[in-house]
């Protein structure tokens, strides 16, 4: 939490420096008193009560640091409305993301959604101890890590593709004369993980020795939440309910239509702002309906002096122009109605 105090107040000062010569003399604590009526103090420590609004603020944050990741990319950026008139759902197709970009002189345009990482990925399946918090058994632990040593991607791919035949079979049922979406999982990386722990234990009888050989306070919610726990799950989070049009199937998820590009700011885990980048028209799509995502990813697991480096492989990329030039993410037309004027 003191970091992200720390954070937080670098944040503010750093946009009332470069906003000064527009805005006079405004600092810190007259902007407080200006939109809350509150010196510094007051301000965070209502933050610190108010999770909700810490998590508002990462999300700014991360679309602050994105902006200027892409800036510094030679994308020219403009941010897109939040909510056009008639609501989110009047938003183009194409255009239900946070910015449109294009290189300075280029008439190319892309869609960027920026999200952050899940936050209780490690111990939500936790249950709950007499000290009011979640706590992992070693047995979760276990089966959580297991299914990323000795990965058999034909057996998901065909489970994936199982779960989509019931789905379409019901649904071409009720729907007679239309047809279902296409299943277009790729078989090099069907899922929605995209780890691979293999390299770093030879067996799951290793990985069995190591998690039951550990110190159980690694697996408790306090040491997860401080980023001292077993492992570190860096799973996306996108939760929107989102009606499929052309199926009518309603998941709490994005459509893949939605934007060229997804950027995941891995801070939550990693404790630095580092952005990822994917097509969300190449990773796989939900088995039961073809044109969602899926709302978590897992992109990558730190484990503490096993595996302490990213592993970020395709299809997600660290750099946004490789992303763009390999997976040819969809493009829009322009379209000046769709951008938010209004400043900040």
């Amino acid at each position: 939490m003191k970091k992200l105090l720390t954070l937080l107040i670098s944040v503010f000062k750093m946009t009332f420096k470069e906003n000064s010569m527009q805005n006079g003399n405004e600092n810190l604590s007259l902007w407080l008193k200006k939109h809350f009526a509150v010196d510094e103090k007051m301000f965070f420590n209502a933050l610190k009560m108010s999770p909700s609004a810490l998590g508002y603020i990462h999300g700014a944050i991360s679309e602050l640091l994105l902006v200027k990741y892409l800036t510094q990319k030679g994308y020219e950026v403009m941010r897109i409305k939040e909510k056009p008139a008639g609501g989110f759902d009047e938003k183009k197709i194409g255009y239900k993301g946070d910015f449109l970009i294009n290189k300075k002189g280029d008439t190319t345009y892309w869609v960027v959604e920026c999200k952050g990482l899940k936050t209780n990925s490690e111990f939500r399946g936790a249950k709950t101890e007499d000290t009011h918090l979640k706590k992992l058994s070693k047995d979760q632990a276990f089966n959580t890590l297991k299914k990323f040593i000795d990965i058999d991607k034909q057996k998901i791919y065909n489970k994936g593709k199982s779960t989509y035949l019931t789905a379409k079979a019901k649904w071409e049922k009720n729907n007679p004369q239309k047809t279902f979406p296409d299943f277009n999982w790729n078989t090099d990386f069907p899922g929605p993980d995209y780890v691979d722990l293999s390299p770093f234990f030879h067996s799951v009888s290793e990985l069995k020795k190591f998690v039951y050989n550990c110190d159980e306070n690694l697996l408790t919610e306090t040491a997860f939440r401080n980023g001292t726990g077993l492992y570190k799950i860096l799973q996306t989070h996108k939760p929107s309910n989102r009606t499929d049009t052309a199926t009518g199937i309603k998941q709490a998820a994005p459509i893949s239509s939605d934007f060229s590009i997804l950027a995941v700011d891995l801070y939550q885990r990693l404790g630095e702002h580092l952005f990822v980048f994917v097509n969300p028209d190449i990773i796989s799509h939900s088995p039961t309906s073809p044109n969602h995502l899926y709302q978590n990813y897992t992109i990558d697991i730190i484990i503490p002096g096993i595996k302490d480096n990213l592993s970020i492989r395709h299809p997600w990329y660290l750099d946004l122009n490789e992303c763009i030039e390999e997976t040819h993410p969809k493009t829009v037309e322009y379209d000046e109605s769709q951008i938010d004027y209004r400043e900040g």
